[in-house]
């Protein structure tokens, strides 16, 4: 089947090479508009089985994932926000559109094991995740930790029209918010990822220390790891598994 380049903003992944021995492809991913975000990928070549976007992954899984692959999502999404905040910036938001997935096996028998220092082509880390969107890639504020946001996102400008917003972006009139609004979005999208809960009702807010849409993972570390993310003040979430 051939492979048709995938655009997410103004990134764009191609497909190089076929390896006929182990039937691995090379793949690459470009963006001339955006240093920030290329940096934080920290490799533009790479070999893999398959690389999709994020809602066609789900598509192929039929909406029916695992605990592993949410904490794979977890991980590297944590991991490219971290580069991206210790370079001064971060994203406002997100959605299954602006999030590529690659793959190493031909089949859904992907592996479970946990590699923090693992590398794009590492077949032993499977699925691996990756934010693209540089289009909701914003500088931070170094006084304040705001986002100097001159657009809004999740309308013309992303490719993601149905973004997981934070409830002060979704709020916002002068579009000041804290980066750590891209906590909340990000734990909205863990958790569409694994229990398929689209969007979080407004009456259901995480302020009680039960909500019901989390009850199937009620006590794991997923479970608070979540919670955090979704404190109602930008200030108090942290982005900490543990």
């Amino acid at each position: 089947m051939s492979f048709e380049p995938i655009r997410i903003g103004n990134t764009r992944i191609t497909k190089k090479a076929s390896t006929k021995a182990n039937a691995t492809n090379t793949y690459e991913i470009s963006n001339e508009m955006s240093p920030h975000l290329m940096k934080s990928i920290k490799a533009a070549s790479f070999e893999a089985a398959d690389v999709m976007t994020l809602r066609d992954y789900l598509k192929r899984a039929r909406y029916a994932t695992e605990l592993y692959a949410a904490l794979r999502l977890v991980h590297d999404l944590g991991r490219q926000m971290q580069a991206l905040i210790a370079g001064g910036h971060c994203f406002a938001c997100l959605g299954v559109d602006d999030v590529a997935v690659i793959t190493h096996r031909a089949s859904d028998a992907f592996t479970h094991k946990a590699l923090p220092d693992s590398t794009l082509g590492d077949s032993r880390a499977d699925p691996q995740f990756l934010f693209l969107n540089d289009r909701l890639l914003f500088e931070v504020d170094d006084s304040d930790g705001t986002l100097l946001m001159e657009r809004a996102p999740a309308i013309a400008s992303s490719s993601s029209i149905s973004a997981f917003l934070s409830p002060e972006l979704a709020a916002s009139s002068d579009k000041r918010v804290h980066f750590k609004t891209a906590y909340y979005s990000a734990a909205q999208l863990i958790i569409y990822f694994l229990l398929n809960v689209d969007r979080i009702p407004d009456h259901a807010q995480p302020q009680s220390q039960d909500p019901e849409y989390l009850r199937p993972i009620k006590g794991t570390k997923l479970f608070y790891f979540l919670m955090r993310c979704l404190k109602r003040v930008p200030s108090e979430r942290t982005y900490v598994y543990i």
